[in-house]
């Protein structure tokens, strides 16, 4: 029996959304922590910013620092890519596995309707089963995704804020200030 065989048996209609979920946010978790786990990354971000201010050094200072504020914009909105995606599952997911209960629940009054006779627990068994294995499914997928989403724009949050402080040093370097104080 194939593994998708397996999970459509245990999870019913609602395995393909699952899984489609559970694909997508483990490939951005896993990609998002390799961009942004480069040692690298603070530094080169630090770096090319300097560079950017002092290859306007000789523009006013407004400009120099609103060029630089746009670029540093666009580099935060880069290393949150994904983030909103994450996010997203992780509202869907807990969704489907409600959905998976109601439908579950359907599942269980339907027998129950068909039957006459006394009713066996037997007969409740798979719609509950359906109806419980789906919630954990979604709240499974949901949890990481929730967890992946808040870190990630936590740790670029932090990134940028470093790179800010940098290069606005570098800025007063520029225009003559001294930064003794500030280190």
């Amino acid at each position: 029996m194939s593994s998708y065989a397996f999970l459509h048996g245990q999870l019913g209609p609602l395995t393909l959304p699952l899984m489609l979920c559970a694909l997508l946010a483990t490939m951005i978790i896993i990609e998002r922590l390799l961009i942004l786990s480069m040692r690298s990354a603070q530094r080169t971000l630090s770096n090319r910013g300097i560079a950017l201010l002092q290859s306007h050094s000789n523009q006013a200072k407004a400009l120099r620092e609103e060029i630089v504020a746009v670029w540093l914009s666009g580099q935060q909105r880069k290393l949150a890519a994904g983030i909103r995606v994450l996010q997203i599952i992780s509202l869907v997911a807990p969704l489907l596995g409600l959905l998976g209960t109601v439908i579950g629940l359907i599942q269980v009054f339907d027998t129950i309707g068909e039957h006459a006779g006394p009713i066996e627990p037997a007969m409740l068994a798979e719609g509950l089963g359906m109806a419980m294995k789906t919630t954990a499914a979604g709240l499974i997928i949901a949890v990481p995704a929730m967890l992946g989403a808040h870190g990630f724009q936590l740790w670029v949050d932090k990134l940028v804020s470093r790179a800010e402080y940098v290069i606005n040093i570098s800025s007063l370097k520029i225009d003559g200030v001294g930064t003794e104080a500030l280190a």
